[in-house]
């Protein structure tokens, strides 16, 4: 019985986190519009816990900003947040792992194979999302560690991947996985040129997947 609770309760603040994402995503609210939790528990036939533990998942998307004495602040990404963002991280992460190539030692290798395996064999459902964004995160960390520009590398974790994308592309996770072992690949080769160019690649083609993602999302609001 407490399993089956557990279970529906987290199917429960998923569905409630779709909803908000997609009332937000879609422009039903702007930017600086307070989420009551209230009002939404309200609108969704649930009690305010579904809603507040689905609005520190927003939060940690950047969707949302919880401020003291306001409550939840839409605070939404844009097209243009998107573009920049993944627009700047393929050159300079291109760059960061064309520098690292050459350093990357065997165990850094068979590291990036280990990763591999294990995204490849993830089932990815919403349950297992966190698991596979630590892999990537691990994957293209790794990818850069032996890059010997610590400014290059500071630059490119600043600006990080947008954090609703997981949540979105779920869809393209086998077109993801295909990117990802040719980049492996172009590492074993020891092409830094190749190894970049597959970076960027992958890196604008995940921006251009979650920008139709967000369209699609506004067009069936």
């Amino acid at each position: 019985m407490p399993e089956k609770m557990a279970q529906h309760k987290s199917t429960v603040v998923k569905n409630v986190a779709k909803r908000l994402r997609e009332v937000i995503l879609d422009g039903t609210l702007k930017k600086g519009d307070r989420l009551i939790q209230e009002e939404w528990a309200e609108k969704l036939d649930v009690s305010r816990m579904p809603i507040r533990e689905a609005l520190t998942q927003l939060q940690m998307e950047g969707l949302v900003e919880i401020v003291p004495h306001k409550g939840a602040v839409v605070t939404p990404i844009t097209k243009e947040n998107i573009e920049e963002i993944y627009y700047i991280r393929s050159m300079l992460e291109g760059l960061a792992v064309e520098k690292s190539l050459p350093f990357l030692t065997e165990g850094d290798k068979q590291y990036l194979h280990d990763i591999l395996v294990q995204m490849e064999t993830l089932d990815l459902t919403d349950e297992t999302n966190g698991e596979y964004i630590r892999l990537n995160a691990a994957f293209h960390q790794t990818l850069m560690g032996g890059c010997p520009w610590p400014r290059l590398r500071k630059m490119v974790e600043t600006l990080g991947i947008s954090p609703i994308a997981p949540n979105l592309l779920i869809d393209y996770y086998q077109e993801t996985q295909r990117e990802h072992r040719l980049i492996y690949e172009a590492a074993l080769r020891g092409d830094p040129a190749e190894l970049r160019a597959a970076v960027e690649y992958h890196i604008l083609r995940t921006k251009n997947n979650l920008i139709d993602c967000m369209e699609s999302i506004k067009k069936h609001a």
